[in-house]
């Protein structure tokens, strides 16, 4: 196998250098994808956790009710 002229040393260099160009935008876009998601979560999670306590709050005052007779 013939040994790589300059010329495609450097082609081959270029070739690297846009590619790990390429591969850390990818990764920053990503990352902040990740960070979105990971905010959307945390919010969806906080309002689930809202809404049982509710649900749970006025099934027992529902129970308590009954169980007492009513007003």
């Amino acid at each position: 196998m013939a040994q790589p002229t300059d010329r495609e040393l450097e082609a081959i260099e270029l070739e690297l250098r846009t590619h790990e160009v390429q591969c850390d935008e990818r990764w920053r876009t990503t990352f902040k994808r990740l960070e979105d998601i990971e905010g959307t979560l945390l919010r969806i999670e906080t309002r689930t956790m809202t809404l049982g306590g509710t649900v749970i709050l006025f099934l027992a005052t529902l129970v308590i009710t009954v169980v007492t007779g009513g007003a």
